[in-house]
């Protein structure tokens, strides 16, 4: 019980929140129960599930510690799971937490008293590697990094890698990478480039679900809908629900 999975990337545009919040829906449409923590400032996860509702309580609440985690609890009937949602306060929590005693682990400490309410509980990571993640990567078990074979590069996997690396050195607390997810791809041709270079380079995993690019996906995104609602049939769709299987496997 309790797992908890961060999406993480620090790149922007790679369909991190698209995917995290469609296999989230998928797992709970499986019959898990699934908690999102969206710790993006930007929250983008928060307006696709919910639109433009304000929150009186949100995960910089928890943060700060003026609230407990189940406190800051939103249910989405629509996505079927539960979400902590996130606001632009987040932006400056950085500054905030920065003279606070074991400020890595404030993320790991608020989440622990819900864990065990949840299946798995999956993080929407901010595309930085600032504290804000650092927090989400203690506070995991693994991560999976959602990756556009279009504007591929290395750099970036090694990027974080090497912050995986410098938390278990310096933290002692080791993550594991559950997967690379390929997504938004348009030419097979890239994506098997992609994965050669990464077979090459690394010995992560590659989800085999790829998830095409499809302007149906956003338009989900827009109507504050999951996939498996908006358009299953649709390829992006199927990927989307099979992909969710491939990761609880």
């Amino acid at each position: 019980m309790g797992s908890i999975v961060a999406f993480i990337n620090q790149k922007g545009g790679v369909a991190k929140t698209t995917t995290a919040i469609n296999v989230a829906a998928q797992w709970a449409h499986n019959g898990k129960k699934v908690l999102l923590v969206d710790l993006d400032p930007q929250s983008s996860a928060t307006r696709s599930i919910f639109g433009d509702m304000d929150f009186e309580n949100t995960i910089y609440d928890v943060l700060t510690g003026e609230l407990a985690a189940e406190e800051a609890v939103v249910a989405s009937e629509t996505f079927g799971f539960d979400v902590i949602p996130s606001e632009i306060m987040l932006s400056g929590i950085e500054i905030i937490l920065a003279s606070k005693f074991g400020r890595e682990s404030i993320l790991k400490r608020g989440l622990a008293e819900i864990k065990d309410n949840y299946d798995i509980i999956v993080i929407d990571c901010s595309p930085s590697l600032g504290l804000l993640t650092v927090n989400a990567l203690i506070a995991s078990k693994d991560i999976v990094i959602p990756i556009c074979p279009e504007y591929f590069s290395l750099k970036g996997i090694e990027l974080i890698l090497e912050t995986l690396k410098n938390i278990h050195q310096g933290l002692g607390h080791k993550i594991d990478v559950r997967g690379i997810i390929i997504s938004k791809y348009r030419n097979r041709k890239i994506v098997e480039k992609v994965i050669n270079d990464l077979r090459t380079n690394y010995t992560i995993p590659v989800f085999s679900n790829y998830i095409p690019d499809s302007i149906v996906v956003e338009e989900a995104h827009h109507n504050h809908k999951p996939m498996l609602q908006y358009s299953p049939k649709n390829p992006a769709g199927q990927a989307l629900a099979n992909l969710a299987v491939e990761m609880w496997a």
